[in-house]
């Protein structure tokens, strides 16, 4: 995996280990709506990859397609 998407499985399995969840191997792959988290836990997920990487992709309004890490992780990158 790239750095950006180790920093994105960083933050989702921080999240896990929060809500007291096991944590589940993450690769670039794994789609992220098999993953059993909330949208809450994805728009913290957001938050803390904006204040890692400053980048706030959702701010222009466009629309995205994320179904995957990898496809996250690109946002940030």
């Amino acid at each position: 995996m790239t750095a950006t998407e180790n920093q994105v499985a960083e933050v989702l399995l921080e999240i896990f280990a929060t809500k007291g969840l096991a944590q589940p191997q993450l690769l670039a792959d794994t789609a992220l709506d098999q993953l059993g988290l909330e949208s809450l836990d994805f728009a913290q997920a957001v938050i803390r990859l904006e204040e890692l990487t400053g980048k706030d992709p959702f701010a222009t309004g466009d629309d995205y397609q994320i179904k995957t890490l990898s496809d996250l992780a690109v946002l940030y990158a």
